[in-house]
């Protein structure tokens, strides 16, 4: 065995205990985290975009693999999470430790990326942090994307830097599939293409010579099978663009279908997703803040159905999901044209906080529930503000060799792209792992300065580093603070959706003791107390949250609600109109108001108030079944069988439907069609006396019509 095979299988084998190693601490680390988390009553009961993956994911888990539509989000993640539902029986901490085993990967491939850009110490430098860093801990256990977006980006990297050594047909069509990958998880990294394509050309033309990989490296085979070499006259140029295609090809394979799917369900081309529009408008407009996600007009609580109702009324036509992004697209780059100081001091704001310090919070407060375990409180001094000083060091130093300069090019269209939207710590992640390589590079290039007593580029050095602390973590924005009276009424959701009324509302007064003008914890308080039976406490937090916030609409629907139990029906009529004044979009109070005019008799205007209700939300099965009653009370049997066919559509097991279905198609002499109904709403409420009563009365109808005849 020659001297140079034997040294490849020694360092082989080094890289494999390395990687390990990295792996079990990594794991260790991650599992125990997922354990402590347990006690957050978060960890059963998901909230906000936790909860929409989780929602979609079980749609998914229970058969709804295709859909109906274009996805408005990226799908990876969700059909990911219902197939770890399916096989997990719905677990979500099995699904959490699932996300800590993969989560454990990228340490690995931080390391393995580390060491191609600047050596062996500074990869495993860098392995160590990504193990330690308590952010990437903290959002492998979340119910979010981007933990799977921070594992796939990385390993795209690792991908390109091994196609770029050795330049296959396989590596290249590979590192494009894993890009393709990452773009169904969220499309950002697209943006990253066109630095990718200038990348690969001025490696290639770097080479300085026709064959641009030596043979006979230690590990690699000089046989040049499926290999991408230039041949006869081929220019760098040339060359470039063979490899950049075949990435294309790979990136295709897998986002190809995706698009095919979009185009067979809407007719339509919605290349992944067509959240973008909406999401560039909440970063670009006149009350934009450069963090929240909220879209004017609409509130946090908006939904997809919003914006498109929003964009079809002012277009007054009905809009494929690309035109309703291109809507919300325009609007935005409308704001950019016409409030160009504006938008400039908007974008000032949001590439300072990109690379602030604090981790901006955008479901509930890192730091609150990420202090619930010993680990990430003992890690917490770990932070963007003292890794990001060093690795601007590190990408000084590292500015000459090729393969930094890929992680710079990612690192720049990866941080464009997010400027783009709103800032928050989940959409700064993915960049994690390379500011942690640059770091280590940053950190080991001052300690070696200092071993060999090089005091003046140390200085230098140390300066560049204070300087740019300062920089990352000075609060030039306020944001340096946690709203823990939102974190507070955050629990007591999830304490409300777990059935712990009691809980929630201990959360809740905690929340209005730290913020006494939360009008929106004053308005859950009231959901809950009502729960509880406390019907006159909790009228008297709905009226308290309707003083605090004029302009909050749900809690208007909620007391016309209360109204409407206690039998008062005019009064809660005043109540949903008063609501749908301050927000037209919200169907609840546009369903409650149709049903108080049923019974109320006023046919005409229940009738546009419902229909209004299922134009909104065309899955609102309980609208579709009332719109029915009054379409029926008005003479229409024809339309009225129609929407009780589409509410049981929604929900094959919604009884009270398929009883009144039963009913009209009794009268309108389709006894047979009537005791089919009839009897699959009984199984669906056995013992149901109102259904027996409608059984047995449409019999004797039928044994009539069978005597007449």
């Amino acid at each position: 065995m020659g001297g140079g095979q034997q040294d490849h299988e020694v360092s082989t084998r080094r890289t494999f205990i390395a990687a390990f190693a990295l792996f079990i601490v990594a794991w260790l680390l991650r599992a125990f985290y997922v354990g402590h988390l347990q006690a957050s009553p978060l960890a059963h009961w998901p909230m906000r975009d936790e909860l929409y993956h989780v929602e979609w994911a079980r749609a998914l888990a229970s058969g709804d693999w295709l859909g109906s539509h274009a996805f408005f989000s990226a799908p990876l993640y969700p059909y990911i999470l219902g197939i770890l539902l399916r096989v997990s029986d719905g677990s979500l901490t099995i699904v959490r430790h699932i996300q800590a085993v993969y989560g454990s990967l990228v340490p690995v491939l931080t390391y393995l990326v580390g060491r191609r850009v600047a050596g062996e110490r500074a990869g495993l430098v860098a392995g160590l942090v990504a193990c330690c860093y308590p952010f990437l801990i903290y959002f492998d256990n979340e119910l979010l994307i981007v933990s799977l977006i921070v594992l796939l980006d990385v390993l795209m990297l690792l991908a390109v830097l091994r196609a770029d050594r050795v330049p296959t047909w396989g590596r290249w069509l590979t590192a494009g599939v894993v890009m393709g990958f990452s773009a169904i998880a969220r499309p950002n990294v697209l943006v990253f293409i066109p630095l990718l394509f200038v990348w690969i050309w001025l490696a290639a033309r770097g080479a300085g010579k026709r064959d641009l990989e030596s043979r006979g490296r230690p590990g690699e085979t000089g046989d040049t099978h499926g290999r991408l070499s230039l041949v006869g006259g081929a220019t760098p140029l040339l060359t470039a663009a063979a490899r950049f295609a075949l990435f294309l090809v790979g990136v295709a394979l897998i986002v190809s279908p995706v698009t095919l799917r979009n185009a067979a369900l809407d007719d339509d081309f919605v290349l992944i997703a067509s959240q973008g529009g909406v999401n560039f408008y909440i970063g670009n407009n006149e009350q934009a803040d450069g963090i929240s996600a909220v879209v004017p007009g609409l509130g946090e609580a908006w939904r997809y159905t919003d914006c498109e109702r929003v964009a079809e009324r002012e277009s007054g036509a009905r809009l494929k999901p690309s035109d309703v992004s291109g809507y919300w697209y325009g609007l935005g780059r409308r704001f950019l044209r016409d409030h160009p100081g504006a938008a400039a001091q908007l974008y000032l704001k949001k590439f300072v906080l990109f690379w602030d310090s604090f981790e901006l919070a955008n479901n509930k407060d890192i730091y609150f529930f990420g202090r619930m375990s010993p680990i990430f409180r003992s890690l917490s001094w770990l932070h963007f503000g003292i890794i990001a000083p060093l690795a601007f060091v590190g990408i000084w130093v590292a500015r000459r060799r090729k393969e930094a300069s890929l992680l710079a090019f990612f690192l720049v269209s990866y941080m464009a792209c997010v400027l783009l939207f709103f800032i928050n710590a989940r959409y700064r992640l993915p960049v994690i792992p390379v500011i942690i390589i640059f770091s280590s590079t940053g950190a080991l290039w001052l300690w070696d300065r200092a071993r060999s007593r090089q005091w003046r580029p140390l200085a230098v050095g140390l300066l560049a580093v204070a300087a740019v602390a300062v920089f990352v973590n000075v609060d030039f924005y306020g944001t340096h603070v946690g709203d823990r009276a939102q974190t507070h009424n955050t629990l007591g959701l999830a304490q409300a959706s777990a059935g712990k009324y009691d809980d929630a509302v201990a959360e809740y007064l905690r929340a209005v003791e730290l913020s006494p003008g939360y009008a929106k914890a004053y308005n859950n308080m009231g959901i809950s107390l009502e729960r509880l039976g406390n019907v006159d406490e909790a009228f008297a937090a709905y009226t308290r949250a309707a003083e605090l916030d004029p302009g909050l609409a749900s809690v208007r629907n909620n007391i016309g609600t209360l109204f409407w139990r206690r039998g008062d029906l005019p009064e809660a009529s005043k109540w949903f109109r008063e609501a749908l004044k301050r927000d037209p979009w919200m169907r609840e109070a546009r369903y409650n108001l149709g049903a108080i005019l049923t019974a109320l008799g006023e046919w005409k205007e229940a009738e546009e108030q419902l229909r209004l209700a299922v134009e909104a939300n065309p899955d609102f099965k309980e609208a579709w079944n009332d719109l029915a009653v009054v379409l029926e009370e008005s003479g229409r049997a024809g339309p009225a069988i129609a929407a009780y066919h589409r509410a049981i559509l929604i929900d094959p097991g919604y009884a009270e439907a398929r009883n009144n279905l039963g009913i009209l198609l009794a009268r309108t002499g389709q006894y047979g069609e009537a005791l089919l109904e009839l009897g699959i709403a009984l199984r669906l409420a056995p013992g149901d006396r109102n259904i027996i009563a409608n059984i047995e009365q449409v019999r004797e109808l039928e044994r009539r019509q069978h005597e007449d005849w």
